[in-house]
C-alpha cells in the first residue's frame, strides 16, 4: 500500500524515474563507478563552496545556504572544504532527507548532503561534482551509457525543486564551476561566467571595475537558472530581464558534445535556452553576459513601511491601495521594485480579523532630489520613507549588506488539499494595475472572515515585483529570446500567496494566463490552462521541437520543463 502511495505522489508531482535501477543489468558495476570518479578527477580542488570569512559582508556566497547552517555555510558545511567527485548510493532511501533530523540525531546521510537544494527530500543515486566541461562531458556519457535519468541544479535555490527528482538517476551539480573572465572590449563589455557562480560572487568580482550584471534580488540565487527562465529583478526595466543579456553559453548536450551556443552558432538552441529555461536542455557550463554601469552619480535605495495592527478601517485601506496601484505604472525605466503585503489573521474581534503591514523596496537610477515627489506621494498614502540610501557601488552598498535567502532542505512548498504549492504568481501587464489592487483585497477580506482559522496560503504574502520590461524606455526585443509575449510586456511579476485550485483559478481569471517559470505553482489546474500554458504560452511546440532535436531520447528531465510529460497538473 505504501509503495502505491509513494508512486502515485510521484505521478501527481511529474517525478522522473531512471530507465533503469539496481535490479537490472543495465546498473553500472562498482568498477564502473570508480571508473567515472577517476574521470571526475579526485585531486581536483573541490573547495569552492566554502566561504572563507563567514560574516555578514564578509568573502561572497558561493551557493545556496540552508536554514541553520553554522557559519551560513553551503551544504551545511560537509566536506565543504574538500568535496568528493562523486557521491553514491544503490539503495533506495527509507525517509527523506534531513525529515528527521534533530539536534541529537542530525542527518548523517552523505547523499543527502551532497543533494541539498531547496523545498528538496528525495535524493538521487548519483551526485557529481564536476570542476570542468571535459568532466561534465563523462558524467553525461556515464548516465547515457547506462540507461539513468540526468537532472541538474547549481546553487540549489530553485523554490519548485523541479531539477533534481531521477530516482536511482544522475544529478549533475555544476556548483564549483565558478570561471570569472571580464573581456577586454571597453566598447562592449561583457563576462563569461561559469555556471556555478552566484550574484554575491560576480558582482564582488566586478566592483573593482564599477560594473555589474542584470540579476535577481537575492544575492546567493545562482546565475544560471535565474538568466534562463527569464530573470527578474532591480535593473529589469533598464538593463533588461535575465535572458536580454546572455550573449552566448557553452552546453553539454545528451550525447555528450560540448556546444557554443550564440546568435552565429546553434542558434535555435541559443533561442530555445533563453526563456525555455530549467535543466532540460543539458548541462550548461559557462555563460556569457553583458555588463553594465551605474549612473555617474550613482543610484539611490528607498524603503517604504506601514503596518496596521486591526483591518477595520477597510474604506481607508482599499482608498490608499487603489492610489498605489495609481503611482507605479508613472515610475518610468530608472525605478525598479518590490513590496510585500503580509498579514496576520487573530481571532480578536477588536482587530476585525487580521493585522498586516506592507513593506515596499525601491532601486532608483538617479539621486535622492530628483525622486522628492515620489516619496512624497508614498508619504501621501501613509507609507513612511523608512530608509534611503545612495548607492555608489551595487556590491559595496547592497549586495554586501543584504542577508542570505535561506533554503529549507526538506518539501516546504508541496501541494495539500488546501493549497497548489509551489509560489503562485501572475504576469501582469500595466493596464491590469487595479486589478492588483482588487486582488489584495480580496485576499485580505477572504483571511479576515477566517477568523483566525486560515488554511495554507490563504493569509499568505502579498508581492509585487515592479520589475519587468513592460516599463522599458527602449523595448527589448520580443523575437531574440522565447519568453512568453505576456512575460516580455508585463509591468509586474505577483506572487499571490496560496489557495486551493479555485481560489487560484479565480485569482488567474482576474489578473492573467501566464506565470514566470522559476516561481510559479506547483499545480496548475486544466481550467486555469495547464502549466505548458501558463509557463511556456504560444511558446511551446517550437521549444518541444528544439528540444527533441537536441536530446531525442529524453535524457534530460526537469518538471514542468519543456518535454515532461509526466506531470499531470
Amino acid at each position: 500500500m505504501v509503495v502505491k502511495v509513494i508512486l502515485a505522489l510521484f505521478t501527481l508531482l511529474g517525478f522522473a524515474e531512471s530507465a533503469c535501477d539496481p535490479s537490472l543489468p543495465c546498473w553500472p558495476t562498482q568498477a564502473e563507478v570508480d571508473a567515472l570518479e577517476n574521470a571526475l578527477d579526485p585531486t581536483a580542488d573541490r573547495s569552492g563552496l566554502l566561504r572563507t570569512d563567514p560574516v555578514k559582508g564578509g568573502s561572497p556566497y558561493p551557493a545556496g545556504i540552508p536554514i541553520y547552517s553554522q557559519n551560513d555555510q553551503a551544504l551545511y558545511g560537509y566536506e565543504i572544504d574538500a568535496l568528493k567527485p562523486l557521491y553514491y548510493t544503490d539503495k533506495q532511501l527509507e525517509y527523506d532527507c534531513f525529515a528527521k533530523s534533530t539536534i541529537r540525531n542530525p542527518e548523517d546521510r552523505e547523499i543527502c548532503f551532497a543533494s541539498v537544494r531547496n523545498n528538496g527530500g528525495q535524493a538521487p543515486a548519483f551526485v557529481a561534482f564536476p570542476t570542468t566541461s571535459q568532466q561534465v562531458q563523462a558524467a553525461v556519457s556515464f548516465a547515457k551509457e547506462h540507461d539513468l535519468c540526468l537532472s541538474v541544479l547549481g546553487t540549489g535555490h530553485d523554490f519548485l525543486d523541479r531539477h533534481s527528482n531521477c530516482e536511482f538517476g544522475m544529478l549533475i551539480r555544476t556548483s564549483l564551476l565558478k570561471e570569472m573572465t571580464l573581456s577586454s572590449d571597453s566598447n562592449n563589455s561583457t563576462v563569461k561566467l561559469g555556471s556555478g557562480t552566484t550574484f554575491s560572487e560576480v558582482q564582488d568580482f566586478l566592483a573593482p571595475s564599477r560594473l555589474y550584471v542584470a540579476s535577481g534580488w537575492s544575492v546567493t540565487v545562482g546565475i544560471l537558472g535565474w538568466s534562463i527562465g527569464g530573470g527578474h529583478g532591480p535593473f529589469g526595466p533598464s538593463a533588461g530581464l535575465g535572458v536580454d543579456n546572455i550573449k552566448e553559453f557553452e552546453i553539454v548536450t545528451a550525447d555528450g558534445s560540448l556546444l557554443v551556443c550564440s546568435a552565429e552558432s546553434n542558434s535555435d538552441l541559443f533561442w530555445a535556452v533563453r526563456g525555455g529555461g530549467g535543466s532540460t536542455w543539458g548541462v550548461i557550463t559557462s555563460m556569457t553576459l553583458l555588463t553594465h554601469s551605474l549612473p555617474e552619480n550613482g543610484a539611490t535605495l528607498f524603503q517604504f513601511y506601514a503596518a496596521s495592527d486591526n483591518y477595520c478601517d477597510t474604506d481607508t485601506f482599499s482608498t490608499n491601495l487603489d492610489t498605489y496601484m495609481e503611482i507605479l505604472p508613472t515610475l518610468d525605466e530608472r525605478w525598479s521594485g518590490l513590496t510585500f503585503f503580509t498579514v496576520k489573521p487573530t481571532a480578536d474581534p477588536t482587530k476585525c480579523g487580521l493585522e498586516y503591514d506592507i513593506f515596499s523596496q525601491y532601486i532608483f537610477l538617479g539621486l535622492e532630489e530628483e525622486a522628492k515627489e515620489v516619496v512624497q506621494s508614498m508619504a501621501s498614502i501613509g507609507l513612511a520613507n523608512i530608509l534611503t540610501r545612495k548607492i555608489s557601488s551595487w556590491n559595496e552598498d547592497y549586495v554586501k549588506m543584504a542577508d542570505p535567502e535561506y533554503l529549507c532542505p526538506t518539501p516546504l512548498m508541496i501541494p495539500s488539499e488546501t493549497s497548489v504549492g509551489g509560489v503562485p504568481s501572475v504576469l501582469v501587464p500595466r493596464e491590469k494595475s487595479a486589478d492588483i489592487g482588487q486582488a489584495i483585497k480580496n485576499r485580505f477580506s477572504e483571511c479576515s472572515a477566517a477568523a483566525g482559522v486560515a488554511t495554507d496560503g490563504l493569509c499568505g504574502r502579498y508581492e509585487i515585483y515592479h520589475d519587468i520590461t513592460g516599463n522599458a524606455k527602449d523595448p527589448f526585443s520580443a523575437d531574440d529570446v522565447s519568453i512568453t509575449s505576456s512575460f516580455r510586456n508585463a509591468l509586474y511579476h505577483v506572487v499571490t500567496g496560496g489557495g486551493t485550485h479555485l481560489t487560484m483559478d479565480k485569482v488567474y481569471e482576474l489578473l492573467g494566463d501566464y506565470c514566470y517559470q522559476n516561481e510559479c505553482a506547483m499545480q496548475i489546474s486544466e481550467a486555469s490552462g495547464g502549466w505548458k500554458k501558463r509557463v511556456f504560452g504560444e511558446q511551446y511546440e517550437s521549444l518541444l521541437e528544439i528540444k527533441n532535436k537536441y536530446d531525442p531520447e529524453g535524457k534530460f528531465w526537469c518538471r514542468h520543463c519543456v518535454g515532461d510529460e509526466t506531470s499531470l497538473t
